[in-house]
């Protein structure tokens, strides 16, 4: 009998994490292939039975149901974890009004900001829905919440100026994005790296080439925000574009030393970028 009972822990252990012993949670969903079809079928098998899954595990999985455009599926797994007793945070909150936007219209997404609780109304709900304005290219609607934002006091990151610049550039009005980056200034926001892109683009878009070489010369001097492989695949770009075949290749260059954790999306954008220069040469040695 002692010994049967000074067993039972040992087994008790075993059942307790053979739990977390399992598949995770996205490769789960993924299985049979990366099909809107196919993740619903095995997401409805999962919310089905009773295994355990970590609350940072289905942060993971519903972020990279978002990234590919899976947004119905990481939703539901939202509010199906939520109403069996997963607490949301803030940021939790913010990515699940995107998802509501995304999937079921921006109408719903702005009844589910209405009914958050006051605590919840911070920069990042308000920057989540903003960035659904902008998505819908309401620029009516962005502009007016930005004003709110800023009456009520609440703090402006540089991610809704960017939300608000890109917005711009796709409706043509990119004109107005230099007084964008100029109001984040007065206003002591720090541009990061994507907002030096917007603005990149934005001055291209009105062929002001050397206000786009002003910028990488202004992210140089300011020392802050250094320019990245994406900040000279932009200007390879933009360079193509004017013909400026010597000066796109110098960046092409420039965007290989960069890219330093070996980015599949840099390899990509190499390859495309060459291949437009008609450096054949240069694509197959990227290819290799």
């Amino acid at each position: 009998m002692a010994l049967r009972h000074l067993s039972r822990p040992r087994d008790i252990v075993k059942r307790s994490t053979k739990k977390y012993l399992d598949e995770p949670l996205y490769h789960r969903l993924f299985k049979d292939g990366g099909s809107e079809v196919s993740v619903r079928q095995q997401l409805n098998q999962f919310l089905k039975g009773t295994k355990h899954v970590f609350k940072w595990e289905v942060g993971d999985t519903i972020k990279k149901l978002r990234s590919r455009g899976l947004y119905y599926p990481a939703l539901k797994l939202s509010e199906v974890m939520e109403h069996r007793g997963m607490n949301k945070t803030v940021s939790d909150q913010a990515i699940h009004l995107d998802l509501v936007a995304k999937a079921r219209g921006i109408a719903a997404g702005e009844t589910y900001f209405v009914n958050l609780p006051e605590t919840s109304k911070t920069e990042l709900t308000y920057a989540s829905l903003l960035n659904c304005y902008c998505k819908e290219l309401m620029t009516e609607k962005a502009e007016g919440l930005l004003n709110k934002m800023k009456e009520l006091n609440i703090t402006v990151s540089s991610m809704s100026y960017n939300s608000l610049m890109t917005l711009y550039t796709k409706t043509g009005h990119a004109e107005r994005v230099p007084g964008m980056v100029q109001e984040m200034k007065a206003e002591n926001v720090m541009p990061d790296s994507y907002t030096y892109n917007v603005w990149m683009r934005a001055l291209a878009a009105t062929d002001d080439v050397s206000g786009v070489e002003r910028v990488i010369e202004e992210m140089n001097r300011d020392g802050r925000v250094a320019p990245d492989w994406t900040t000279y695949s932009n200007m390879a770009s933009i360079y193509v574009d004017a013909r400026l075949s010597e000066k796109a290749e110098k960046a092409l260059q420039e965007l290989e030393v960069k890219n330093t954790d070996r980015d599949f999306k840099a390899y990509q954008f190499l390859i495309t970028l060459y291949g437009r220069l008609g450096k054949l040469s240069e694509v197959y040695r990227i290819w290799r």
